[in-house]
Parts: C-alpha cells; structure tokens; sequence
C-alpha cells in the first residue's frame, strides 16, 4: 500500500511555512460554518479568519497522461464549499504547475466565479521528489490492481 503521507506533509510545509511568508501570518487546519448551517473542514484559515483556503497536491494529468477528472472534480467541490464560507479572500492553494495552468484556463473560460483566487505554491524540491515518488508508487499499485480486475472478469 502507498504510503500518502507525504501529501499531508506538503499540506502542512504550504499552511505552516509558505502562507506564512505568503499572508504574513500563520494558518490553521479549522472547522468554518457555511452560510447554510452547516461545517467544513478547511486546509487553511488566517488567525484573523479572513481568509479560507483549500491546498490541493494534485496535477492535472494522470500517470498514463489522461486528464485528471477525479482531481479537477475535488478542486471544484472545494471552491463550492469556499463559496459558502464567510471570508474576505477564498484560496486555492495548487502545488503541481499543470493544475495551476488547468486551473487558469477555467477562469478564462469563465467556470470559476471571481471571488476564487488560484495561487501556486512550489514546494521545496525534497518534498516535491517524495510526493511523486509517492504518486508513483501509488499508480503503480492501481495499475496492478485493474490488471488483476481485468482478467477476474
């Protein structure tokens, strides 16, 4: 089983060390509630709460280099959930450069409402190599799995 963890890892270097040098102050993993009554469960949020933000360590393309539409769907549900939080800024926070461009083309196809921000955040290159070295592992052990479904069927 791939170990993801590192993908918690590049979430908490980008909430703790980049957003921070970024915004000027620290973030927090916190629970928000929605102009509907409900909760959600944020990445990031400003110890002022002005800002609320997703992080997300996705690329836009998946190992066999298809478009990544599971992915694309999770950002689009985390910007929903952004829309129905109080907040003066809304952030998604994109470490992958192909998600960045994807992203940017959705703003100028007009599918993001303007109150979305896109920032990329570069990780440094020790986590970059483990994330997807961790990717790689991971879609290797799908492959294996679809192979094996395939020849049960």
């Amino acid at each position: 089983m791939a170990n993801m963890r590192v993908q918690l890892e590049v979430e908490d270097w980008v909430r703790r060390e980049w957003m921070l040098q970024m915004f000027g102050q620290q973030f927090v993993r916190e629970r928000v509630k929605l102009s509907c009554g409900g909760v959600c469960d944020f990445d990031a949020v400003s110890t002022d709460r002005k800002i609320v933000a997703a992080i997300s360590t996705s690329g836009a393309v998946t190992a066999s280099n298809k478009f990544a539409v599971g992915k694309m769907l999770k950002i689009r549900s985390d910007m929903y959930f952004l829309l129905l939080c109080e907040a003066e800024r809304r952030i998604v926070v994109l470490t992958e450069k192909d998600m960045v461009d994807q992203c940017l083309k959705e703003v100028t196809g007009g599918r993001v409402p303007a109150s979305i921000e896109f920032v990329h955040a570069q990780i440094p290159q020790d986590l970059d190599r483990r994330l997807k070295a961790s990717r790689s592992v991971a879609s290797q052990e799908m492959q294996a799995k679809r192979g094996v479904l395939s020849t049960d069927q």
